[in-house]
């Protein structure tokens, strides 16, 4: 697979070019270690994607990682601190992330730690981020971790990349579908339903619904259009609320297919995380602390959270997820997880044990996402093949009536 690049070579010439790599994680590693910045890298021919994402005024996933990625290689080369983020905030991209890596800076100067100093932009940098730096800069092993943080970051980076490409397909043929659906019902629909008004006989249902849904795209066409993207908005914010968020979240998790990738990028995650904390050296309650704080959905936020007290008093984790696991309905933990953790336990190796199941649950992920639109192809087919259908009946059957009459 080729990539498309620009870069900062050792010297800080600008470099523009492209790249053959299995994985955009590997083209990644392959310029950065040349030595070189990278500035902005995507699949070639493709619509921004991977390394190249909107982020709409935010600092996105893409610039965190890069950020790590430059911050180790920099720290690697035996370059101090300061000048790492100096010529990081020189020739990152993002105006917005250039000024935070610039305050960043400049408590750094006045004597503060780096993870001291991003703490200060908690919108920014999440809790693993600056826990991770942390307990590198006290144990003297903040290269190792910055070499721990940037795989963590790079594999969410990958699993968000994949659960995106899986959405696109389906989200661009339904969202086709409703805007040449609402443009015909608008524009030509009233011209070929103004000839079936003036026929005497009776009209076949369909044509009637027909005729009706075009009378009213005629008379309140913009309102109805209004209405389906003021739902849609109205969807999305409601959602979003705190009181709706975790039922809306307990939903996803129930839905076929949809959640089953839900599940598995959550245990993907919760896995890695507290993998990646555990080799850091941390605890495993403190560890939790943070898994709570970056966990995203909800319902395996409650969980990690209701954890977090048994664990203080020394209870086993693989104990405690087993007894999440209720009767009804899906199994937030598999049995897998909790054996695996236990194993883990047992041996003193949990670590190892988390890294195997991240890397399972990854997979899964990676696998029904390729599978997703070869699942969905034949059912979006049939929806729209039934809509072009009924458009069809509806205008066919009366003209098949009409010529019926002439031949008698």
């Amino acid at each position: 697979m080729k990539f498309s690049y620009i870069a900062f070579d050792n010297k800080g010439k600008p470099k523009k070019g492209v790249t053959e790599a299995a994985s955009l994680k590997e083209a990644t590693k392959l310029l950065i270690d040349q030595g070189w910045y990278i500035k902005k890298i995507s699949p070639k021919g493709k619509i921004k994607s991977g390394f190249q994402e909107f982020s709409f005024g935010r600092v996105s996933l893409v610039e965190k990682v890069l950020f790590v990625k430059h911050l180790l290689t920099m720290t690697k080369s035996g370059i101090n601190l300061n000048e790492a983020l100096e010529v990081i905030s020189e020739q990152t991209s993002s105006k917005k992330f250039s000024k935070v890596i610039s305050e960043i800076l400049k408590t750094i100067r006045t004597g503060q730690s780096l993870a001291g100093a991003m703490r200060k932009f908690p919108k920014v940098f999440d809790p693993l981020t600056i826990n991770m730096i942390r307990v590198g800069e006290e144990s003297g092993t903040l290269e190792q971790n910055l070499d721990y943080l940037s795989g963590e970051l790079e594999d969410r980076l990958e699993l968000k990349r994949k659960i995106k490409a899986a959405a696109f397909y389906p989200a661009i043929v339904l969202m086709a579908t409703l805007g040449l659906g609402l443009i015909l019902s608008y524009f030509v629909l009233p011209k070929i339903t103004k000839l079936f008004e003036t026929l005497s006989f009776d009209l076949p249902l369909t044509t009637r619904m027909l005729l009706w849904f075009s009378q009213l795209m005629d008379k309140h066409g913009l309102i109805v259009i209004a209405g389906v993207i003021g739902t849609l908005i109205g969807i999305k914010i409601i959602i979003g609320l705190k009181p709706v968020k975790p039922l809306w979240h307990k939903l996803i998790i129930h839905m076929p297919i949809i959640g089953n990738i839900i599940v598995n990028y959550n245990l993907a995650l919760f896995n890695r995380t507290l993998s990646i904390l555990l080799k850091s050296g941390l605890t495993i309650d403190k560890s939790m602390v943070i898994v709570v704080q970056t966990t995203s959905n909800l319902v395996y936020k409650k969980k990690a959270r209701l954890a977090l007290p048994q664990i203080q008093k020394g209870k086993r984790l693989s104990d405690i997820l087993s007894n999440f696991n209720s009767k009804r309905g899906k199994e937030l933990f598999p049995l897998l997880v909790t054996k695996m953790i236990g194993v883990g336990e047992r041996s003193g190796r949990l670590d190892e044990s988390l890294d195997y199941l991240s890397e399972y649950f990854e997979k899964e992920v990676d696998n029904t996402t390729k599978n997703l639109t070869t699942v969905l192809e034949p059912i979006l087919l049939v929806f729209v093949g039934l809509i072009v259908g009924f458009v069809a009946v509806s205008v066919i059957s009366p003209i098949y009536q009409v010529t019926g009459q002439f031949r008698r």
